[in-house]
Order: C-alpha cells, then structure tokens, then sequence
C-alpha cells in the first residue's frame, strides 16, 4: 500500500511540475517581471 502511494506522489508530482514548467517556457515574458533593455550591438 504505501508504494503505491509514493509511486501516486511521484507521478503526481512529476505531471505537476511538468506542467509548470511547459508554461513558464510558453509564456516567460508573462511570468518575468524584469524585461532588460536589447543593447544597442544587437538591434542592427
């Protein structure tokens, strides 16, 4: 009984933070409050 119970958390927990993670990707511009200014150099 009690693996089954650590191999739910595991599963659980893996699927959650998995989830946070593909959307943190997907929409890091959302999540970050901090947006540094493109330098110069590299507008071109």
């Amino acid at each position: 009984m009690k693996n089954k119970i650590n191999n739910l958390f595991v599963k659980l927990t893996s699927n959650v933070c998995t989830k946070i993670a593909f959307s943190v990707s997907a929409s890091a511009c959302s999540w970050g409050f901090f947006q540094p200014e493109e330098p110069k150099c590299l507008r071109k």
